[in-house]
């Protein structure tokens, strides 16, 4: 019987941990970005926003084409309707009648062709509008799974530096028992363990904050536990060198905001075009085919003897319109004007995006080499610290001192190695080529 509940008590925890392992989502960084882009609603209003404006664009090209319409009736009056029909009086309350006509553009003042160039302008503009949203969550994605990776490397760190402190402490306590080692130094490592112990409390809470947020960023529910499944390459540098204006020419070909801006100028120049149209005559040409009788035909004769054809040429144009021509056409070259300024704006703010992430990278790979030498010297000094400890010629102050420096060292280093990562991260915005 004994056995037989250990068997199942052994199944019940196997299975709980199967369970709960099943729970915890395991995320790469492509998998972040592809639930994201999924899941962000900018990029939702984005897509909306570009079907809309295919919409605009299909009706556009609709302008070109002949609008062809139908019309069926039937009728009854109170009174009789006369009608001749093969040399017959025929009476009666009902009527029939169909029509079918067409109309088609010939000349509009070229206002459907630039009209068409505008809806073009507007759809590429939401689609590099879409673009350049989805390279923002990219962006912002990437920037918090690294702030888990490095949060998690920064509490490996801490719990390291409060394990070798508790080591110490323990060691400290076994020598003043033994009357080798001072109550105060036992109290002064203390002191130092409970001052690892709050990096620890403060690395873990920031960890916990760091996967909260990417959980926010992903669109997923802040409680949903991820387990990070980082790259080994994730913690490579390359070194890129860079040459600032071919940056900023690679910049202003790839980005998909500075392409929008063009966008809008054009559409603001078609604009003032399609305004100016409308000083033009129009000329259209229509067609009609209709029938009407007294009664429903019954042979092709009944069709032919009552149907008519009929073809117009219609030209019109306005004389005046109360200035609201030309107060349209003085709106629209407004527009152009803005859309000129926003277009320079947007010039000047590349260029200074390329610049900063060149320096912040170059920052960061310098910072790289330099912490990196930090923990060399801060790892001798902590040895050297600790064996004049251990022999009487050093005290423990100077002991914490080195170890706290350590730490310090170590933190730097994982602090810097990810400061390139973000600066990486954003020299791609800056370049428009941020994918995953």
């Amino acid at each position: 019987m004994k056995r037989l509940i250990g068997f199942i008590s052994t199944f019940v925890l196997v299975f709980s941990s199967l369970s709960f392992s099943q729970d915890i989502n395991k995320m790469s960084l492509d998998d972040c970005i592809a639930v994201a882009l999924k899941n962000n609603t900018s990029i939702v209003s984005a897509q909306s926003y570009l079907k809309m404006a295919e919409a605009g664009l299909k009706s556009a090209r609709g302008e070109f084409m002949p609008s062809v319409d139908a019309v069926s009736q039937w009728q009854r009056q109170n009174r009789d309707q006369y009608n001749i029909r093969f040399d017959q009086l025929v009476v009666s309350k009902e009527s029939y009648y169909y029509r079918f006509g067409l109309s088609q553009p010939i000349f509009t003042g070229m206002r459907n062709f630039f009209n068409l160039k505008m809806n073009k302008a507007d759809r590429d503009y939401y689609r590099n509008s879409l673009s350049w949203t989805q390279q923002l969550v990219v962006l912002e994605v990437k920037l918090n799974y690294y702030n888990v990776l490095k949060a998690i490397q920064l509490l490996k760190i801490a719990e390291e530096t409060m394990k070798m402190s508790e080591e110490e402490l323990n060691r400290i306590t076994a020598m003043e028992k033994a009357g080798v080692s001072s109550r105060a130094e036992v109290y002064q490592q203390k002191v130092q363990v409970g001052e690892n112990k709050l990096l620890v409390i403060e690395a873990r809470n920031a960890l916990s904050n760091a996967r909260t947020q990417l959980n926010y960023v992903l669109g997923i529910d802040v409680t949903t536990p991820v387990e990070l499944v980082a790259d080994p390459t994730d913690m490579n540098v390359e070194i890129q060198n860079i040459i600032l204006d071919d940056a900023i020419d690679q910049s202003f070909r790839n980005r998909p905001d500075f392409k929008y801006y063009q966008n809008k100028l054009d559409k603001a120049n078609a604009k003032v075009k399609v305004q100016k149209s409308f000083y033009y005559p129009n000329l259209s040409f229509g067609a009609n085919y209709s029938w009407w009788d007294v009664q429903l035909p019954e042979k092709k004769r009944d069709i032919t003897e009552f149907d008519s054809y009929s073809y117009t040429l219609n030209l019109s144009m306005n004389i005046f319109s109360g200035f609201q021509t030309q107060a349209s056409v003085s709106s629209a070259k407004a527009e152009v004007i803005a859309a000129e300024a926003d277009l320079e704006q947007a010039k000047r703010q590349i260029t200074l995006d390329v610049k900063k992430a060149l320096l912040e990278l170059g920052k960061a790979t310098e910072n790289i080499e330099v912490t990196k030498e930090n923990i060399t010297s801060a790892e001798e000094d902590y040895r050297l610290a600790s064996e004049r400890f251990r022999i009487g010629a050093g005290t423990l102050l100077d002991q914490n001192r080195a170890e706290t420096s350590l730490s310090r060292a170590k933190m730097n280093h994982i602090q810097a190695m990810y400061d390139h990562k973000y600066a990486s991260a954003a020299l791609d915005l800056a370049l428009g080529k941020l994918s995953r």
